[in-house]
């Protein structure tokens, strides 16, 4: 997430600064560079797709291990990562204004 964010935005100085319609428009950019490809094309990660289309195991595998030792994926108060702060908080006004309804910290 933070290296879509830098993309479309190299002079942000931190990702406190990321507001919902910065991140809106990264999503949109993003969406629509993923629409406009098929998803055999598709890749994540800094991964390479081999000959077959496949990824390569072994690093999907280290991708997947290092996401689960990581602690900022861990659930409380501190388990969200900088980066999808924004997420939170667009949840919230999504609850809000959209489904009339409290979030879990009201």
């Amino acid at each position: 997430m933070e290296e879509l964010l830098r993309h479309q935005y190299p002079d942000l100085q931190s990702l406190d600064d990321v507001t919902v319609e910065m991140f809106q428009k990264v999503m949109m950019w993003y969406g629509e560079k993923l629409m406009t490809s098929p998803p055999k094309d598709w890749t994540f990660g800094g991964l390479k797709r081999q000959a077959d289309g496949r990824f390569n195991d072994t690093e999907v595998a280290e991708i997947i291990k290092s996401c689960i030792e990581e602690p900022a994926h861990e659930f409380g108060a501190h388990g969200t990562p900088l980066s999808l702060k924004v997420v939170d908080i667009i949840g919230q006004l999504q609850a809000r204004n959209v489904f009339n309804v409290c979030t879990l910290n009201e």
